[in-house]
């Protein structure tokens, strides 16, 4: 049980962190390095890297989804609330026209949307969220 011991406040530690992970700054950190990887990719003319850059899009956009989650039913619910519509737009356009247009080297096409209505959308979620 002595040697456990250990194990199991290690565990509940590392739990804990979880937990309070999801915060505000947490979102728009996450936010951030979904945007980051995305401008990468629109960037990018090199077929075999944008696959790379859209799953790190996908995986800052899941970390992203997992703080919403857990933030829904706390003191920053209403964050979340005003939040979450327009990053579900967000992420809608993203998938449907900017990586589509992408993978189909329109890449001037897929800055033209990034530039355009996901730049406001993010200016939205940033107020939304209160990130810097």
């Amino acid at each position: 049980m002595k040697r456990s011991l250990p194990l199991i406040l290690a565990a509940l530690l590392s739990s804990a962190s979880l937990v309070n992970a999801a915060t505000p700054e947490s979102a728009c950190a996450n936010l951030a390095e979904a945007r980051t990887q995305l401008v990468g990719m629109i960037a990018e003319t090199d077929a075999d890297k944008l696959e790379d850059f859209k799953a790190k899009v996908h995986a800052a956009s899941d970390k992203l989804d997992a703080d919403l989650s857990a933030m829904a039913a706390g003191p920053d619910a209403d964050k979340v609330a005003a939040f979450q519509p327009v990053w579900e737009a967000f992420k809608n356009t993203r998938e449907t026209e900017i990586i589509p247009a992408v993978y189909a080297g329109k890449n001037a096409d897929a800055k033209a949307i990034a530039t355009g209505i996901q730049a406001e959308r993010m200016k939205e979620m940033k107020a939304a969220m209160g990130c810097q």
